[in-house]
């Protein structure tokens, strides 16, 4: 890997779009939004939990701008930095304050509420400190690591509320309904995160699946994950539904933003596997990615491990 590896820094967790407020009103959900039965995202990543870690838990039914999404992440992330535990004890052994170094690890919905904070924690940008500290937030955490991020929305979403084919239209009608949270993580300029938000102002890293989901990925753009398409997955600029695969997806040049983000891999896994480690399987190098071959950057599609989550792939990355 051509990643220096990093001092363990304290992770902090930001689930993503939920269909009603249970994460929000309860630890517990928030904790087990990362397992299956026995498998489990923050265990792997926090290396059996030798790392400190921190869970958050906002309404994900509203729109990652909410009082309840971004403003609220955002005062949890603070609380963590402080060393404030979460709701099952968990907390950052070394402060802010202390001069502790503290990482984001957020999946879907999760990341995209935090394009929204880290774009806003200037006052020279569009929503500064729109309903929470987000400068604060800014000036502590390191970086944020992006799993599957609806960063450009998802055209799950538009089909969910009827913006897209009469066929998709229709089946994602049977799944849920074109709540707030849906309504406002559509592909469609006028809602995405990037028309409220400058450039994040601290690192934001791109990792994704593109393991299809049978009926639902028809629905989708190139290669996805079942739920979010690579054009999103990948934050790149120009149209949210070109069709991108593991030789071609967006360059770091070429972002929705003029700087900020950055490829990593990309996983054989779904929309849910990649968040619950319930899927050991193969990873591919991408453009601009940080896997090397030899020495030099591996050319884009080569498989690059066998079997590996990940919950795994960021265990290794400090």
């Amino acid at each position: 890997m051509s990643w220096e590896a990093f001092a363990a820094p304290c992770l902090i967790f930001i689930h993503g779009k939920q269909t009603d407020t249970n994460t929000f009103t309860s630890w517990t959900a928030a904790r087990d939004y990362w397992k299956n039965g026995s498998d489990d995202f923050i265990q792997t990543a926090t290396k059996n939990f030798a790392t400190d870690y921190y869970v958050v838990g906002y309404n994900g039914s509203q729109a990652y701008w909410d009082a309840d999404a971004a403003g609220h992440v955002a005062n949890e992330i603070v609380a963590a930095t402080n060393g404030t535990a979460d709701g099952g004890g968990n907390s950052c052994g070394t402060t802010h304050a202390q001069g502790g170094s503290f990482w984001i690890v957020a999946h879907s919905m999760g990341n995209t509420v935090m394009d929204f904070i880290l774009g806003n924690n200037d006052s020279s940008d569009p929503n500064y400190n729109y309903n929470g500290p987000y400068d604060t937030v800014a000036s502590r955490i390191s970086l944020s690591i992006s799993l599957s991020g609806a960063h450009r929305g998802s055209e799950g979403a538009d089909a969910v509320c009827g913006q897209s084919s009469g066929g998709c239209n229709w089946a994602a009608s049977w799944i849920q309904s074109c709540d707030t949270a849906t309504y406002w993580l559509r592909s469609s300029e006028d809602v995405q995160v990037r028309a409220f938000s400058s450039a994040p102002a601290k690192n934001v890293y791109l990792t994704g699946g593109y393991e299809a989901i049978f009926g639902a990925s028809a629905c989708l753009s190139g290669e996805d994950d079942g739920v979010v398409q690579y054009a999103s997955i990948y934050a790149c600029n120009g149209s949210a539904t070109t069709s991108y695969d593991n030789s071609d997806a967006c360059g770091n040049g070429s972002k929705q933003e003029v700087s900020g983000f950055f490829n990593l891999d990309a996983a054989h896994e779904n929309h849910s596997d990649i968040r619950d480690a319930s899927d050991s399987d193969t990873r591919r190098s991408i453009p601009d990615g940080i896997w090397t071959c030899s020495g030099s950057a591996c050319s884009p599609n080569t498989v690059v491990q066998s079997s590996m989550t990940s919950a795994e792939f960021v265990s290794i990355l400090y």
